[in-house]
């Protein structure tokens, strides 16, 4: 796939990465590597991701997301964002919903996170991926998946 694409979320949610939650590989590999992921909304593998248009809204966040396209980083996004009160805010669904206390476990495959601009309740942490067969296989499904494959 080249060029950039649309990103669109509806009623806030990352769609797309929301059906990725019902993959039981994907499930398998998201717990065996990052533990149980916080009010979890879905997951995209960026090394099979292609950049976004910047557009007038979502820029910082899709900043971001560009970023990482192509390379061996894990989306993962959560219902843990700062609610615009910080991210040390105990009150915050970041803090109070245990996504602080979780990438300090992750720490060493722990990237970097944004809370959403439109709902700050919604948060996306990048993670390093641990590369392993598991991850190979998913990439490997999920880009046949892209180009329009069936099994």
């Amino acid at each position: 796939m080249s060029g950039k694409i649309k990103f669109e979320r509806v009623v806030n949610m990352d769609l797309y990465a929301y059906l990725q939650t019902k993959d039981e590989m994907i499930d398998k590999y998201l717990k065996e590597n990052y533990g149980e992921i916080p009010r979890f909304r879905g997951v995209r593998f960026m090394k099979i991701e292609s950049p976004v248009e910047l557009g007038e809204c979502y820029d910082k966040e899709f900043e971001v997301f560009n970023r990482y396209v192509g390379q061996d980083v894990i989306y993962i996004h959560t219902r843990c964002g700062d609610c615009n009160m910080g991210y040390e805010d105990e009150d915050s669904n970041y803090v109070y919903c245990g996504a602080k206390d979780w990438e300090e476990k992750f720490s060493d495959l722990f990237l970097e996170h944004i809370t959403e601009d439109f709902d700050s309740t919604y948060c996306t942490h990048y993670f390093k991926a641990v590369i392993n067969d598991d991850y190979e296989k998913i990439l490997k499904s999920l880009s046949f998946e892209n180009r329009g494959g069936t099994e």
